[in-house]
């Protein structure tokens, strides 16, 4: 659940909801884009739930709750940033493989599965992480699926991000307390 809640507020600006909906108007096999753009998500996905789960193994739960701590900031980063549309013309027609191939690569490290990573390390429990990131990662991406790039510039949209930014910033400031053990 925490993994949901995190992703999702991280997600809060609808860069990978903008992303996609560029590509499926671009792209001529909507479908297939839209499952390589998912399946590439649970690829990585698992990659950082595996990473975060054999890193409850080795490092302490202070060193863990410090990693989510930095995860939570960097997102609050993130979702700040001035939001900037890119395009990628070499993926707009692209061979299905190729394209897969980027998505894989563009997705790599991106701020929702570093949360996941983080999120598996304080736990354990990588596979909860992950279908919890997947869940979050699909909800942002809804609205600007069905309404359109625009929605981004709305002004309601840029309080959504800043409320979430300030959200991620909090839960990160109460986590690296409780790590360090000045708050219960």
């Amino acid at each position: 659940m925490l993994a949901l809640v995190a992703v999702l507020l991280a997600n809060a600006d609808g860069r990978s909801g903008i992303a996609l909906s560029r590509l499926v108007g671009v792209r001529g096999d909507r479908r297939v884009t839209v499952g390589i753009a998912f399946g590439a998500f649970i690829v990585n996905a698992a990659v950082a739930a595996t990473a975060g789960a054999l890193a409850n193994q080795m490092i302490g739960q202070g060193i863990a709750a410090l990693l989510v701590t930095l995860a939570m900031l960097s997102a609050a980063v993130a979702l700040l940033w001035p939001l900037k549309p890119v395009g990628d013309a070499r993926a707009d027609d692209a061979s299905t493989i190729m394209f897969a191939g980027r998505m894989l690569a563009n997705q790599f490290g991106d701020r929702s599965h570093f949360l996941i990573a983080a999120l598996a390390a304080t736990s354990g429990a990588g596979q909860w992480a992950a279908a919890g990131g997947l869940i979050g990662w699909t909800l942002s991406m809804l609205p600007f699926l069905a309404f359109g790039p625009a929605l981004a510039e709305r002004r309601a949209a840029r309080n959504l991000r800043w409320a979430a930014a300030m959200i991620l910033v909090l839960w990160g400031l109460r986590t690296a307390l409780g790590a360090f053990g000045l708050i219960g």
